[in-house]
């Protein structure tokens, strides 16, 4: 979780961070706020940020699938 928190606190504010465990697997979850851009351009930082956290994670841990998502008035929508 630090190493996740800390990759994207270095560029983005982390609202917030959550551990859970499903089904015996750990997973992290951190909710984050992209600078407001067009919607392909904010995709894309969000992507990014996204893949450098995952980089960061798996120098301490296993890291499975990653899923980027973006909040749409009370949706989310996978990027």
């Amino acid at each position: 979780m630090d190493a996740a928190e800390a990759a994207l606190s270095s560029a983005h504010l982390v609202e917030a961070k959550q551990l859970d465990v499903v089904a015996g697997v750990p997973r992290i979850t951190l909710r984050f706020l992209v600078e407001e851009t067009d919607g392909e351009t904010g995709a894309r930082h969000a992507i990014s940020a996204a893949m450098n956290m995952r980089h960061a994670v798996e120098r301490v841990a296993t890291v499975g699938s990653l899923r980027v998502l973006r909040r749409r008035g009370n949706r989310w929508e996978r990027l």
